[in-house]
C-alpha cells in the first residue's frame, strides 16, 4: 500500500513539475535528441568502416562466398 501511494505521489510531483517547467523540458529534449543523433551517426560510421574493412580483408584472404564466409580448399 506504502508504494502504491509512494507511485500516486511521485506521478503527480512528476506531472505538476512537467507543467510548471514545459520550456526546460522542451530544451532538454532538444538537447537528447542532438546528442542521440550523433552517438547513432558514429554508429553506423564505425559499422560501416568495419564491413568495407572485413570486405576488403575477406578478399585479401580468399574466402568463397559460396561456402558461407568459410575459406574453400580446392585440390586442383
Amino acid at each position: 500500500m506504502v508504494k502504491i501511494i509512494f507511485g500516486l505521489l511521485a506521478l503527480a510531483l512528476g506531472l505538476w513539475g512537467l507543467s510548471v517547467w514545459w520550456w526546460s523540458v522542451v530544451e532538454m529534449l532538444r538537447g537528447l535528441v542532438s546528442l542521440l543523433l550523433i552517438i547513432i551517426g558514429f554508429v553506423a560510421l564505425g559499422a560501416g568502416i568495419t564491413r568495407i574493412r572485413d570486405a576488403g580483408h575477406q578478399d585479401e584472404v580468399g574466402v568463397d562466398e559460396e561456402t558461407g564466409g568459410k575459406t574453400a580448399f580446392r585440390d586442383e
